[in-house]
């Protein structure tokens, strides 16, 4: 088991946790930032183009092995 730490920013700002949580890896890590990451996006996707939500995974020496986002990208394509 590994110990993992969660950063997450939002519309709100920016938010590190100072809870570790043990997972078997770090894959399984990044499961867990992807299911977090799905539930911060039903309080609110971002709002503006190119306004991220993200969830960065940071190990034990407190650095940033991962990120997940959710980038809200506004496309018009030509017709």
């Amino acid at each position: 088991m590994s110990g993992f730490q969660f950063r997450f920013s939002d519309r709100e700002g920016d938010v590190e946790t100072e809870e570790v949580y043990e997972f078997p890896d770090l894959l399984a890590a990044i499961e867990e930032a992807k299911r977090v990451l799905a539930e911060m996006a039903l309080d609110g996707i971002p709002k503006a183009p190119g306004a991220a939500i993200t969830v960065e995974v940071v190990n034990s020496a407190r650095v940033v092995v991962a990120k997940v986002g959710l980038t809200l990208n506004v496309e018009f394509p030509s017709t």
